[in-house]
């Protein structure tokens, strides 16, 4: 630390020199955060193949008391062995006053944007501190590549770059910013975080399966995982979808979701637009109730055979005929007959008619989801028609990947030993990663676990009415100091409650209910807007 030290000291000898004005020399907290600009860390730091890790800019952000008086932004990156392969930027933030943990921010879809790490956790409240302006080191990545776009699959043709979205950009990132964070404060972290929503989420439970000892605790929302299965499972619907006479104009998904929200609102005991008691309404909504007289299309007030088909399609898990890593054959249900939040991004699109590549917003957004990786991954061929993809004829290839990229494990032993605790949260009504999935991936830790070893160590929640980062609520709480109470203080979570962030909801909260419980609306009660008045039920 001497070196470091006098490191420092020369960058305030060299910014200060041929300055005639004092107030021009920097700051000593100003020259502490210069003097990491062309940093290296050495590949021996680096637990996963990497050349070298590179900062390539540290300055000083001011900021107000309640951010820690400011922080040091390091920007930098991590040097590929292949040529080749793009660079995993990174930005690592260091507040002034430092409360010795850190906590890593994953990603979105296919990545490639640099995460920034300086907002609230994923689906953080307005109302609480993000990470930073609680004295945490927040760090992130763009997972090895760079796009404008996080549909973007064109770097999946480079095995290192494909390898780093894979997990490794999680590792290589995390042991940069150790090296970074003990060069600059002198000290390791006493606590190490993970956090994310979607891409994000599947990160996060790629990090506490394949390096437990990194991370004390996770907070996983919306986990895209596993990822190889989520794709599969969506070109096949696509090609279900787009059979002949089996689209859903946006009208017809309305006359769905009316019809719905109709039959099952009511049955977690009052009427607030969102259906909270999912297992009662798959046993009360029938389809067939909407049957075009003929069996074909007659309008936007009926469906036909066709829409009713594709419709009990995507209500059906996903077999696939290749088995996954960890022994995965498929992907679960959507909840389609739950009120999906069929909007969007995610919608069935607004053209009937399947582009090729399939375009956002007018097709299937799970067509969309699926392409990329189907046509750089897997068949590797820019101008494939991911529509036609046969899994059994790349069987051998489908597999590799799932290898790559998934994170199937149920056995946490490993993360739980070492005392890490997990919050999963999940929205009821996601259409871009279904919540039946997360379900049952907490079903098989569970079942490989035991239920009183799980409960000691996860917590999993369904969010009704929220989808993905949209829906009827939209999902506001406060997990990480849930977390830090729990995985620093030994206070397992209790009593939590999620507002609703949305334009419509107008503030009104809910209890969080661990799965399989639901809010329920009591007897007696008159104001359906405060969580008080519900219980978890089953």
């Amino acid at each position: 630390m001497k070196l470091w030290h006098l490191t420092i000291a020369n960058a305030v000898f060299l910014l200060s020199a041929g300055i005639g004005a004092a107030q021009d020399m920097p700051t000593p907290e100003e020259a502490h955060c210069i003097a990491l600009r062309g940093m290296l860390i050495s590949p021996e730091k680096i637990a996963e193949p990497a050349r070298r890790g590179v900062v390539y800019s540290a300055d000083l952000v001011k900021g107000d008391q309640s951010a820690g008086g400011g922080f040091c932004k390091v920007l930098g990156g991590i040097e590929p062995i292949d040529p080749k392969a793009p660079n995993i930027n990174f930005q690592i933030n260091l507040p002034l006053t430092w409360n010795d943990k850190i906590i890593q921010y994953g990603g979105g879809g296919y990545d490639g944007t640099l995460i920034e790490a300086v907002k609230n956790v994923s689906f953080g409240s307005d109302a609480v501190k993000t990470p930073l302006q609680r004295g945490y080191v927040t760090f992130g990545s763009d997972s090895g590549h760079q796009s404008p776009s996080v549909l973007d699959g064109k770097f999946l043709l480079n095995d290192e770059a494909l390898a780093n979205f894979g997990g490794l950009q999680i590792k290589k990132t995390h042991d940069v910013t150790m090296a970074v964070v003990e060069g600059y404060y002198g000290r390791k972290p006493r606590k190490s975080y993970i956090q994310g929503n979607s891409q994000g989420g599947h990160e996060s439970l790629i990090a506490i399966q394949r390096w437990p000892a990194d991370y004390d605790g996770a907070i996983v929302t919306h986990p895209a995982n596993p990822f190889s299965a989520l794709q599969l499972s969506g070109n096949y619907l696509a090609k279900a979808f787009y059979k002949s006479g089996a689209y859903l104009s946006p009208a017809k998904v309305e006359l769905l979701n009316t019809a719905v929200a109709k039959a099952c609102d009511k049955l977690d005991g009052v009427e607030d637009g969102l259906i909270s008691n999912t297992a009662a309404c798959d046993a009360t909504f029938k389809v067939e109730d909407l049957r075009c007289a003929s069996g074909k299309d007659e309008g936007n007030a009926c469906l036909s055979d066709a829409q009713i088909a594709v419709l009990k399609t995507i209500n059906t898990p996903y077999k696939s005929p290749v088995r996954l890593e960890g022994g995965v054959d498929g992907f679960a249900r959507w909840p389609i007959f739950q009120g999906g939040d069929l909007y969007g991004l995610w919608s069935f699109g607004s053209s009937p008619d399947l582009t090729t590549p399939p375009t956002p917003f007018a097709n299937f957004g799970l067509a969309v989801l699926a392409d990329p990786m189907i046509r750089y991954a897997v068949v590797r061929d820019p101008k494939f028609d991911s529509i036609t993809f046969d899994p059994t004829k790349y069987a051998k290839r489908v597999a590799q990947v799932s290898k790559l990229i998934d994170a199937n494990s149920a056995d946490l032993s490993a993360f739980e030993k070492r005392g890490g605790k997990m919050l999963l949260m999940h929205g009821t009504i996601d259409f871009a990663i279904s919540p039946y999935n997360t379900v049952s991936y907490y079903e098989r830790v569970v079942k490989t676990m035991g239920a009183d070893n799980v409960h000691s160590f996860m917590r999993f929640y369904l969010v009704p009415g929220f989808g993905h980062g949209s829906g009827k609520f939209i999902a506001a709480w406060d997990p990480l100091t849930a977390l830090e109470n729990w995985a620093e203080n030994g206070k397992a979570p209790e009593n939590l409650i999620v507002s609703d962030a949305g334009k419509d909801g107008a503030g009104r909260t809910r209890p969080m209910c661990e799965y399989p419980s639901y809010p329920k609306y009591k007897s007696g009660a008159t104001d359906p807007s405060k969580a008080g008045n519900f219980e978890c039920a089953k």
